[in-house]
């Protein structure tokens, strides 16, 4: 499974920077273990960020999110219900956000007779920099505690929102 979070944008109503959504979810397992594709990099988050208290987390298990896409309520996607416009937010939109660049990608994969990418997660992982990195923000939610956003992967936003020039350039040189 990918695990994706939220971010909006630091700006109300500005197309640009993102920092982590407040309300995403994002942490560490209690129940699966960190696996091997993302161990460094949430290494690298533990070693250097500023933490909840230890007791409050469980710094062995698996880290998500994995990616965040937009999903913040300040900044929220245009749809049209029954033919009136609302604002549609939360990781229930920016969830669907993901899956459908991940589409895309398989799409283009497809169309050159590759097979569509399978489990993304190590992928992912060893393709961090094409995706945008989200250094602003937190997943507090207005609590005591949360997690930080900071360079590379972090519990508030995981990688990053997709790039998909830089993900579609990496897709094909796989195999």
């Amino acid at each position: 499974m990918t695990a994706v979070g939220g971010t909006d944008f630091s700006t109300p109503g500005v197309v640009g920077d993102e920092k982590a959504w407040s309300d995403s979810g994002g942490g560490f397992s209690n129940t699966f273990s960190m696996p091997p594709y993302q161990r460094s990099a949430v290494r690298r988050y533990l070693s250097s960020a500023k933490l909840p208290p230890s007791h409050l987390f469980n710094a062995s298990g698996r880290g998500y999110p994995d990616v965040s896409a937009l999903g913040g309520q300040q900044n929220p996607y245009c749809v049209s219900v029954l033919r009136v416009f609302q604002g549609v937010a939360g990781t229930s939109a920016s969830a669907p956000v993901f899956a459908a660049v991940v589409a895309k990608l398989n799409e283009r994969r497809l169309a050159r007779g590759k097979p569509p990418l399978g489990f993304l997660n190590p992928f992912i992982y060893q393709h961090a920099t094409r995706f945008n990195d989200v250094v602003q923000g937190n997943n507090a939610a207005g609590q005591s505690y949360g997690f930080q956003a900071a360079p590379g992967w972090d519990p508030a936003t995981g990688v990053g929102t997709p790039d998909y020039e830089q993900l579609a350039a990496a897709v094909d040189l796989l195999p």
